[in-house]
């Protein structure tokens, strides 16, 4: 797939985008750069990070902003050149994907397709303990030592017997007629979901993307404490 190249990666591009992935003001982003690797949540003029994380933008290898209607693609190329892309889906599912300098408003579709295209998976993360501290945040930790954060959720409380939460992706299959066969052609994340159900988990919106105390203790949460959210199912 040819893909146009970004010139600057940084908060503004993201946020101008947050609208072609999601219709709820507030999405995901998945990042990695070489002091974090994890989620943060995107609204139309900020992105908000976990404690003390503020990521170097300069050094992002791959990011993905994602919600129920897509995800937009960067990533970091061999030539250290940002490429991307942005795969979107309908109402129905059906699904296109857009390059471009300024998403679809300055490109064309390259490639389009039905629902009957699309593969649904979910993909266990890892985080089954619960650890708070003086932010709204909350870190999921595994006894291995994974460890990963995540903001307070609008229709799930963050306890021990809800998790491991599922990352939903979609996967696109596309046929090469030179070859007579068919295969995974694309791939993008479109939400957390909770381990028995397919709904879509939207983050809470943070009053404040402040940096929080830097001294403030992290402190262990009973597996019967509701950490935030709304209802459990």
């Amino acid at each position: 797939m040819s893909n146009k190249t970004l010139r600057e990666l940084n908060k503004s591009w993201v946020c101008e985008h947050l609208c072609d992935v999601t219709d709820k003001g507030i999405g995901w982003v998945l990042l990695q750069e070489p002091g974090f690797i994890g989620f943060g949540i995107v609204m139309k003029n900020d992105i908000c990070f976990p404690p003390c994380v503020e990521p170097d933008w300069t050094l992002i290898s791959d990011l993905r902003l994602f919600g129920k209607n897509g995800e937009w693609h960067v990533w970091l190329d061999w030539k250290g050149e940002y490429q991307y892309r942005l795969l979107e889906f309908d109402k129905d599912d059906n699904w296109h994907i857009w390059l471009g300098a300024d998403g679809k408003n300055q490109s064309c579709s390259e490639k389009s397709g039905k629902k009957s295209d699309i593969l649904p998976e979910y993909h266990a993360l890892w985080g089954t303990e619960v650890k708070c501290g003086q932010s709204s945040w909350v870190k999921l930790k595994e006894d291995r030592g994974t460890e990963f954060w995540l903001p307070p959720l609008k229709d799930l409380s963050l306890r021990k017997k809800n998790l491991p939460l599922r990352l939903k992706i979609k996967q696109v299959v596309g046929y090469d007629s030179d070859y007579n066969l068919a295969g995974i052609v694309d791939t993008a994340l479109v939400g957390l979901v909770h381990k028995s159900s397919s709904k879509l988990l939207l983050p809470s919106l943070i009053p404040s993307c402040a940096e929080p105390d830097k001294t403030a203790e992290e402190t262990s949460c009973s597996n019967e404490d509701s950490l935030n959210g709304g209802s459990d199912r």
